[in-house]
């Protein structure tokens, strides 16, 4: 290809914050033959089905990319229980599969290159406490701290007793937490002796 042609891609890539979906390539003249050459070349990498990150520009991906590539892949998709938490600031380690929460109804793709953990939430309780946080990059959905110790809670057999145990310590020293609203989400759920269970621990 024409260096021109890399120039152009470059600076697309950069106006979109370093990913960028086929649908943009493809409306600025960058056809599909020439997507799998800058592929070939290692110029750019595949995030996933019709999303891609720009390699030509040698910076490195935001340190929550995982969770923006998730959103960009489906927009639906809400980042939750674990992985809110870790974002949250209340567990440092980051879970090597990433929580995302679907509504049932919802078949849109998650296939990332890198383990996805994906919950399927009823409509009816689905926007609860859901955040929408701008990045440069793009936007990342993940519910609220409250919501989020709650859902790890009712996944505790999945999460296990020694994450969960993190979780709890941390939301324990952490200074916006309301556990009175949590306790509210956990009885529409269902699920609230337990939980007043565990945090009576």
């Amino acid at each position: 290809m024409l260096a021109k042609t890399y120039e152009k891609v470059n600076a697309l890539f950069e106006e979109s914050g370093g990913y960028m979906p086929t649908r943009k390539f493809l409306e600025n003249k960058i056809t599909t033959i020439q997507i799998k050459t800058l592929l070939q070349e290692g110029k750019i990498e595949k995030v996933s089905h019709g999303l891609y990150w720009n390699l030509m520009s040698g910076r490195s991906k935001p340190k929550n990319y995982k969770m923006l590539e998730a959103c960009m892949t489906n927009p639906r998709a809400v980042i939750c229980s674990l992985s809110a938490c870790y974002f949250h600031g209340i567990i440092d380690e980051e879970p090597e599969e990433l929580y995302v929460a679907t509504q049932r109804t919802d078949r849109g793709g998650m296939k990332l290159q890198f383990p996805v953990s994906r919950h399927y939430f009823s409509v009816t309780s689905f926007d609860e406490d859901l955040m929408n946080i701008e990045t440069k990059e793009g936007k990342i959905r993940v519910y609220g701290i409250d919501r989020s110790v709650c859902d790890c809670i009712r996944l505790e057999k999945e999460i296990g007793e020694e994450r969960l145990s993190l979780v709890l310590e941390g939301y324990s020293r952490y200074s916006k937490r309301n556990v009175d609203h949590l306790l509210e989400y956990a009885d529409r759920m269902r699920f609230g002796r337990i939980a007043r269970d565990f945090l009576e621990k």
